[in-house]
């Protein structure tokens, strides 16, 4: 049995996996999310008797982990956890090695209090002082703190496309596809770039304050901006090969992907993944000129257009999208991949969820596919488990 819950996470990302008995946690959105929506899943969970085998924080973004901050500062500590955890995965700056043993000065920790201080972007809908017991733990250090099986071990490797397959109980698997190292690293060195405008001259080595003031800066990074469309590509009707962009976001580029299979059935989570990295990782494995198919994929970057290609949906395909937005960042999805999914001849019907109606999945519902392949639109709520039709009951 393989089911997927989606959480309300307003722009973010928040899934529970249920795969055969064994849960996985990818993303818990915002801290609200988690409060209002996560927490009494889990609760129930553990008056059951069950755990998490495993938490992805899939990258440092406020829409994915503002609620594991939420959830991580209130599980307890070893002795007494809410809920038991097996295994995190989380890339910090302390999964990384330290490229430089030169020891910070009083000015530097200065320049790294500054960017702690600042904390962590406030959620939607959330009020300052809501969030003040948040502003000084980043991710890393509630681990550390908490006993965490970090990364397999203590958080100082990272989890990236060479990391070996999970094996979980009850015949599960999790292989990563990405991020690629180099994306990890073009993310510290930007971080670095940053910290020395503000006068950080030392190596930021590994201590509470460093991985506090990477997690914030990282969390609120400024996205990359993209042209606007011309007025003579502004048509209604356009298709994804006309706009598509690639994305630029460095931190988007370091989100952990994978693939969870379980029996005869297999998902793929792509939480914000650059489109280019993922065919990278798995057109190799394509032995015909059909897509991979899985029995679920969880879209990219909430179905961005710089993040899903004409290329990307070449070579991956399912009669299950799962699309996690409220539209009201950047206005994802984007109706031109959405289009593209369904577009596509399928002897298959392809129902795609949604966790809000947005003005791209109404569209959605008067669309007629290009090829004329079946597809429904469904809006979810979190009561409610999205079932793979092809795993094992």
């Amino acid at each position: 049995m393989l089911r997927v819950k989606m959480y309300p996470a307003r722009n973010g990302d928040a899934f529970l996996i249920d795969a055969s008995g064994t849960y996985i946690l990818v993303d818990a959105g915002f801290a609200n999310t988690y409060s209002n929506h996560v927490a009494q899943d889990l609760a129930q969970l553990s008056n059951l008797g069950g755990r998490l085998s495993l938490v992805v924080c899939t990258h440092i973004d406020a829409d994915h982990i503002g609620g594991l901050l939420e959830f991580f500062s209130t599980n307890g500590s070893l002795a007494t956890r809410a809920i038991g955890v097996d295994a995190v995965w989380h890339n910090s700056l302390r999964s990384l090695p330290e490229s430089t043993d030169v020891p910070d000065s009083i000015q530097d920790l200065m320049v790294l209090e500054a960017v702690r201080r600042r904390g962590f972007p406030k959620a939607p809908d959330r009020s300052a002082s809501q969030i003040t017991a948040l502003q000084g733990s980043s991710l890393a250090r509630l681990l550390r703190e908490h006993d965490y099986a970090w990364n397999a071990g203590d958080g100082t490797s990272s989890i990236d496309n060479k990391t070996s397959p999970l094996n979980l109980p009850n015949g599960v698997q999790i292989q990563v596809i990405g991020p690629m190292f180099a994306r990890l690293e073009a993310l510290r060195s930007l971080w670095f770039r940053e910290m020395r405008k503000l006068g950080l001259r030392g190596g930021a080595l590994s201590s509470d304050l460093v991985d506090d003031a990477y997690e914030m800066w990282c969390s609120a990074a400024p996205q990359p901006s993209f042209p606007k469309a011309t007025p003579i590509a502004a048509k209604f009707d356009r298709r994804l090969s006309e706009v598509y962009v690639a994305d630029k976001s460095i931190s988007n580029g370091s989100s952990i992907a994978f693939v969870l299979s379980t029996g005869r059935s297999r998902v793929l989570f792509l939480g914000d993944a650059w489109a280019e990295d993922i065919v990278a990782a798995l057109k190799p494995l394509q032995t015909t000129a059909s897509p991979l198919l899985f029995d679920a994929i969880k879209v990219s970057h909430h179905g961005s257009l710089h993040n899903t290609s004409e290329e990307l949906l070449s070579v991956i395909d399912s009669p299950c999208f799962l699309i996690s937005s409220d539209g009201s960042h950047h206005g994802h999805p984007d109706f031109e991949v959405l289009a593209e999914i369904v577009d596509r001849p399928a002897s298959f019907e392809r129902k795609l969820y949604f966790n809000y109606a947005t003005t791209a999945s109404k569209r959605l519902q008067e669309h007629i596919s290009r090829s004329g392949a079946r597809f429904s639109v469904h809006i979810i709520d979190d009561q409610h488990w999205i079932q793979m039709k092809g795993s094992d009951s």
